[in-house]
């Protein structure tokens, strides 16, 4: 793994000016076409210029210590994030990062997602306050009752009962998915050009 991202950031790094594929995959099944052309005898054309060495040496010993083994191997199951918990996947909630906004809405948005993060809805509250926003006992309720909710929601996950169905199911879903890969072939890969 720790190969193939380092021939990823070569392969970035280079240009009409200077091809640097040496770490790329090679064949034709390859994913740099550099390299795929090399493998065809065809004469590859690169038309985007290289980076700069300036920006290449800046940022080469950060990408060199992301590509630590330690922090690779806990990349390897793919799944990094656990989105339930995630502050970004509030923001993406409220903001989502397919649409473009402008920097007043983006702000606003995080502004928000920081309140429901640490707060809950019930945070709002003050806010409509200072804003001269009149709110009623109905919207009071509703959102102690989606605090409430998701309260006892997450109280429930936590119970080790709950946990270890939630392993018993994954499991059997990973050795379904394991039977099809054995019958089937590999379909996708996590990180794969």
């Amino acid at each position: 793994m720790q190969s193939a991202v380092i021939a990823a950031f070569f392969h970035c790094c280079s240009g009409k000016n200077k091809e640097v594929h040496r770490q790329c995959p090679t064949g034709p099944n390859s994913w740099c076409k550099f390299q795929k052309a090399k493998f065809a005898g065809i004469k590859f054309v690169d038309k985007s210029p290289a980076l700069p060495n300036s920006v290449v040496n800046s940022i080469k010993q950060t990408y060199m210590d992301l590509c630590d083994q330690k922090l690779l191997k806990k990349c390897l199951h793919g799944k990094t994030q656990n989105c339930n918990e995630s502050f970004n996947n509030v923001v993406w909630s409220i903001v989502p990062k397919e649409t473009f906004v402008e920097l007043q809405t983006l702000r606003l948005g995080i502004n928000i997602a920081i309140i429901l993060f640490n707060s809950g809805f019930a945070g709002l509250l003050p806010v409509f306050q200072k804003l001269g926003v009149l709110t009623g006992p109905d919207l009071k309720m509703f959102y102690w009752s989606l605090d409430n909710t998701r309260i006892v929601d997450s109280t429930r996950h936590s119970k080790p009962s709950v946990k270890q169905s939630r392993k018993k199911r994954r499991a059997s879903k990973k050795s379904k998915i394991l039977k099809f890969e054995a019958k089937e072939g590999t379909t996708y890969k996590p990180g794969e050009f």
